[in-house]
């Protein structure tokens, strides 16, 4: 499982690099948010700042430092979570907020709503959740809510983790006002989320386009697309 997620996300950083070659900075973005998510969740970071940050792809090396980086240290956290390991996870959150306009003041609101998140007490809705008795309550207060939300099919896609995987985070409360439906299916806020369903889709239609361009000719060189 490692090996693939490794491999995935070689093929993002990859891709955002490609995109910034052909100058379609717009989709680069997109996607460089999109991988950076998915490395912190795979560190087991949230920090919901990043979604309202305006990026700059930067140049190809930097691109490939943060590549290595990222498989680093998450093969790291796997063994182990010592002083060192965090340190490192620091330099790599510092990187990652070079690329806004203000790093300082980025680095700061990520680090504070990274502390946030993993000392905050659970919500109001998970208490509720785990109390049978108000369970309806819960569900038919979530249910006015009107704002977009992902199934747990659908954050297991955009994360690359298993469907299961994404349960077992709602019912721990890693996702923030995640609640179930009245049949018993998870729903996850998107705010929860750098990038959004019309942001994610876009970037499926250029995998997409890249995998039919294989099909019909082999093998195909991304560059040249």
């Amino acid at each position: 499982m490692a090996t693939t997620m490794d491999n995935e996300q070689k093929t993002l950083w990859n891709t955002v690099k490609l995109l910034s070659q052909l100058q379609d900075k717009e989709k680069a973005e997109t996607l460089l948010k999109t991988t950076i998510e998915k490395s912190l969740r795979l560190m087991n970071v949230y920090t919901p700042v990043v979604s309202q940050l305006r990026f700059s792809v930067p140049v190809e090396s930097y691109l490939d430092e943060m590549k290595q980086i990222d498989a680093q240290i998450r093969e790291k956290i796997e063994i182990s979570q010592s002083e060192q390991i965090f340190e490192e996870l620091l330099d790599y959150i510092e990187m990652i907020s070079k690329m806004t306009e203000k790093p300082q003041e980025t680095n700061r609101k990520m680090l504070a709503s990274i502390l946030a998140e993993k000392t905050q007490r659970p919500t109001y809705v998970g208490k509720i959740l785990h109390s049978p008795m108000n369970k309806t309550v819960a569900t038919n207060t979530q249910k006015e809510s009107n704002h977009p939300y992902y199934t747990t099919r659908e954050a297991a896609h955009k994360l690359g983790l298993s469907d299961q995987t994404i349960r077992r985070m709602c019912e721990n409360e890693r996702f923030q006002g995640a609640y179930r439906s009245e049949g018993g299916h998870w729903r996850i806020p998107e705010e929860n989320f750098i990038t959004s369903k019309k942001q994610d889709k876009r970037i499926d239609e250029f995998f997409e386009q890249i995998d039919m361009r294989n099909e019909e000719a082999g093998d195909v060189d991304e560059f040249n697309l």
